[in-house]
């Protein structure tokens, strides 16, 4: 699931068949039971899983004592919901519901991502997560409701005001330019995340938008933030989203790009660890990444 930036299981699995892989739900050894997880979630992506294997997935998101496990399992259901026939998917999407409530932040931030994939339609949940005590919780929450045509300019320009978790504020920033239903009012709300927000990758993600906006005063505020942002990655976005908003190669625009980035917040820096603590995304990811992710990758998404 790269765009929700979780750690998604697929492409990670051990190559088993599905009954193999059911089988190691039940193993002693957490070793094992996550394995199997992991495979199951490559073939629900593939095609779909048996009522039997959505069954052992449903006992494990009630039962296991691994959060990882768990988080796998309802990864897995989420992918079997959007691929199985109407009886499987109903019974996967009840599985899921769950694990919208667990105890761990990982586990409830994949289960707003299943929940979107198996009932796109329903809501609520999804806008109950908003108000989760977990930034990760709200971050898949407005991604889910931005994707599955649920959300408004309202909705994410609320959450770039008053969330203080970043990854909320980068997404709602990404999205806004989709909803854009006032385009002067959403240009204001980008140009103040793009002068003023803390961390930079939020910075960079109202640049990109600015850019597809493409507004005289996009282009203003480009130019005089963003191509002067002391992150040499806002600074490499904005030149890109100027070039987008005037149809040119951005090599046409001229910016000083050669220098190195000035401090600042962003993606793995010390004040973004300081002030998130430890999450979803951040485990097992690779070095210098936050949500699991490289800037490079993020800026390929």
């Amino acid at each position: 699931m790269t765009d929700y930036a979780n750690r998604s299981a697929r492409g990670r699995a051990p190559d088993d068949d599905e009954a193999t892989l059911r089988s190691r739900l039940e193993s002693d050894r957490e070793r094992d039971r996550r394995r199997g997880a992991l495979g199951l979630v490559d073939l629900a992506d593939d095609g779909g899983l048996t009522p039997a294997t959505i069954a052992g997935l449903a006992e494990v998101v009630r039962e296991d004592d691994s959060a990882d496990v768990r988080q796998f399992a309802v990864e897995a259901l989420g992918l079997a919901a959007s691929a199985a026939d109407s009886s499987g998917a109903d019974a996967a999407a009840e599985a899921i519901r769950p694990a919208l409530a667990d105890d761990h932040e990982w586990v409830r931030a994949e289960a707003v991502v299943a929940q979107s994939r198996a009932a796109p339609g329903t809501e609520e949940p999804l806008r109950a997560a908003l108000e989760d005590d977990s930034g990760w919780v709200r971050r898949n929450a407005v991604i889910a409701l931005s994707k599955t045509g649920a959300a408004s300019q309202e909705l994410l320009i609320e959450r770039i005001k008053t969330d203080p978790h970043s990854g909320v504020r980068e997404y709602a920033a990404d999205y806004l330019r989709e909803y854009a239903d006032d385009v002067g009012e959403t240009v204001r709300i980008l140009a103040a995340v793009l002068a003023r927000d803390p961390e930079a990758f939020v910075r960079a993600k109202a640049a990109t938008s600015l850019g597809d906006l493409g507004t005289d005063r996009a282009e203003e505020v480009l130019e005089r933030h963003g191509l002067n942002d002391r992150s040499d990655d806002v600074r490499r976005s904005a030149k890109r989203a100027l070039a987008t908003a005037r149809g040119v190669d951005p090599e046409q625009i001229d910016a000083g790009l050669d220098g190195d980035a000035a401090p600042g917040g962003g993606p793995g820096s010390r004040r973004e660890r300081e002030r998130q603590g430890p999450g979803p995304g951040r485990r097992q990811g690779p070095a210098g990444s936050i949500d699991g992710l490289t800037q490079g990758q993020r800026d390929r998404r």
